[in-house]
């Protein structure tokens, strides 16, 4: 039996904020929205087997509008200008399975009047549509992002009653991230 041996090499974190197609002011704003986009994502993948079934489009198009965001970042991430509908469909409907077609076309076409997304031709075949962060978003974005990053371990602590101390939450944090390594 032949092994194929993986010769794929790993990209820092530096390497990959820079391949990206998204235009960061600095290495922090990048690793800030991909920590974010990187952490819904999991969350969302996660969680898809125990979700309910049956939530409705209104509840559920502000879970699909963060993934719809957070699809497009993290396709930009490997350097492409964008990804096509039906690829992020098809990312979408990893994390919210029961996502109809039609609710996810509503709310991307949300999104492109809102300037969140931009539209282009694809270089490779000018029959596909290319979604991506507008420019104009990068900025928000990344304060969005950041605020809800640095208050994400102040929230976390309260969820206990009573809180938990910062060393605590640490310890917390530590835990979890030896529960992803395995």
């Amino acid at each position: 039996m032949n092994k194929v041996i993986n010769l794929k090499k790993e990209l820092s974190l530096e390497e990959v904020i820079d391949q990206a197609s998204i235009n960061f002011e600095s290495i922090e704003d990048g690793m800030d929205v991909l920590s974010f986009c990187a952490g819904i994502r999991s969350l969302g993948l996660s969680n898809r087997d125990t979700q309910p079934k049956k939530l409705s489009n209104y509840i559920r198009s502000g879970y699909l509008q963060v993934q719809l965001i957070a699809s497009t970042v993290l396709h930009q991430y490997k350097g492409d200008a964008g990804i096509s509908r039906d690829d992020l469909y098809d990312s979408i409907c990893e994390v919210f399975p029961m996502t109809t077609y039609a609710n996810f076309r509503k709310i991307l076409r949300i999104g492109v009047d809102s300037e969140i997304f931009i539209r282009t031709r694809s270089s490779k075949d000018s029959r596909r549509t290319l979604y991506s962060i507008s420019d104009e978003m990068v900025k928000p974005i990344c304060a969005y992002f950041l605020s809800i990053l640095s208050g994400f371990g102040n929230l976390y602590s309260a969820t206990v009653p009573g809180g938990l101390s910062y060393e605590d939450t640490i310890k917390l944090f530590n835990r979890m991230g030896k529960s992803i390594q395995g």
